[in-house]
């Protein structure tokens, strides 16, 4: 792996208006900052252009601002100007990123990801490994539009006794047809959302490295060349770091423990990747609902309002018969009109609803779509929450949201529960999980909400 840039400050020239322009980049995960100075003329840059810097080490740092401010200073004698840019993207390798350069490689590091990769049969294959047979450090494998995607294992050596060490887990992504850094971006939510989902906490990817298209190797010291890497960073605007759940301890959804088990695990992420378009709005809503853990702020609410509207086969349906409602519609007002009453308008909008499923008919029919066992008491409560949810939802978004007792902010609390294990279980039937696929329900684990029924 090459030098990693994360938190230096280093000195970086320029072209501009041909001539060498210096300055000096700060990189860091929260923020990239960069200051160029011309000590003759005005030094300015359009926003959307990419700026090649080589840096001190004579690598290269191609920086995409976000934003640009120009400043002076003077004195008597001399003035000095300067230009402050904001970088919403940093690549660094051997050469500038071009504006038409591809990705075909992504690699890319886990956060704490709730044991999701344990796999202690690997683990112990890569200990007894040696020079002669290499170790096997596949977890997951999954092929799907157009992307192959592995999780393996890295490992070191040690020289000494000649044996393999298990290191940190790492993510790969090839694809068929090369990326833009744009597109990139697409993908890593695609797999940040379903590495939350599996593991019950917010993972974050980070420590991005990746292969561009062409120049896939560059030339080494002394002759020679070597496999091309290129680190790549996105300021995030904060310390990239997931909950703190260190308070309790919530179970994870998927495992790899074994070999079935990380069978199902890659079956529903060729799932997740398949479905990424469809199902994007309902993935991101769960992803904001586990990153909040046990934190009930009001507009949390919304959150998992909006998720259950957005997730597939959860909207209201409305009836086929449209050319009967329009023959009864006519009917009606005719009617109306013999009896002198101009009501035609009343008339439609209420023919319009009767065409539409009711908000009960949509949550019975949900309900009964997640809770496969013969229970009525379960599903009347299960029912009662869900419409209390959508009316604190409605005092919401009508500034009337008050839980200031413990008593209502239980409530609160329970109802968001109902609607965020309503909108997971709409998911999870739709996973491609072996029968019998054993969830426990623990802590932050959306069926959680059953328990406290």
């Amino acid at each position: 792996m090459a030098k990693k840039y994360d938190g230096e400050t280093l000195i970086c020239r320029t072209r501009y208006d041909g001539k060498n322009v210096t300055g000096r980049v700060s990189l860091s995960s929260e923020s990239i900052k960069v200051r160029l100075v011309g000590f003759e003329d005005f030094v300015y840059f359009k926003s959307e252009d990419g700026i090649p810097l080589q840096l001190e080490d004579n690598q290269f740092c191609t920086v995409t601002p976000g934003s640009t401010s120009p400043g002076s200073t003077a004195t008597a004698v001399l003035g000095t100007h300067f230009l402050d840019i904001s970088v919403r993207q940093a690549i660094i390798g051997f050469r500038p990123w071009k504006s038409d350069d591809l990705v075909k490689e992504l690699q890319f590091s886990f956060s704490d990801a709730n044991g999701l990769f344990n796999a202690p049969d690997i683990q112990k294959a890569i200990s007894a490994a040696n020079f002669e047979r290499l170790p096997e450090t596949n977890i997951i494998e999954v092929k799907s539009a157009g992307a192959t995607v592995s999780v393996s294992f890295g490992y070191n050596i040690d020289w000494h006794t000649e044996n393999f060490q298990v290191a940190e887990v790492w993510g790969n992504v090839t694809f068929d047809d090369a990326k833009t850094t744009s597109e990139l971006s697409s993908f890593i939510g695609v797999l940040r959302t379903f590495f939350t989902m599996a593991a019950g906490i917010e993972v974050w990817l980070s420590d991005y490295w990746i292969v561009p298209k062409e120049d896939r190797d560059q030339p080494i010291i002394g002759g020679g060349r070597a496999p091309a890497q290129f680190q790549l960073l996105w300021p995030n605007g904060q310390e990239a770091r997931p909950v703190d759940y260190s308070n309790f301890n919530p179970n994870k959804v998927l495992s790899c423990w074994g070999d079935s088990d990380r069978k199902v695990t890659s079956d529903c992420l060729k799932f997740w990747i398949d479905n990424w378009t469809e199902w994007r709005h309902a993935f991101s809503g769960l992803l904001v609902a586990i990153r909040e853990g046990e934190i009930f702020q009001p507009s949390r609410i919304v959150n998992a309002c909006k998720w259950l509207e957005s997730t597939p086969g959860a909207d209201q349906i409305k009836l086929d018969s449209s050319s009967d409602i329009d023959a009864i519609t006519t009917a009606a007002i005719t009617k109306a009109r013999e009896l002198g009453l101009m009501i035609d308008d009343r008339i439609s909008g209420a023919m319009v609803r009767l065409g539409t499923e009711s908000r009960n008919s949509l949550f019975k029919r949900l309900v009964s779509l997640v809770i496969l066992k013969d229970d009525p008491a379960l599903k009347a409560r299960f029912l009662k929450d869900l419409h209390k949810a959508y009316h604190v939802r409605g005092d919401f978004a009508h500034s009337k949201f008050d839980h200031s007792s413990d008593e209502q902010f239980g409530e609160y609390v329970r109802v968001t529960k109902a609607v965020e294990a309503l909108a997971f279980l709409l998911l999870f039937r739709q996973l491609p999980l072996s029968q019998g696929h054993n969830w426990p329900n623990g802590p932050n684990n959306f069926t959680e909400y059953f328990l406290e029924l």
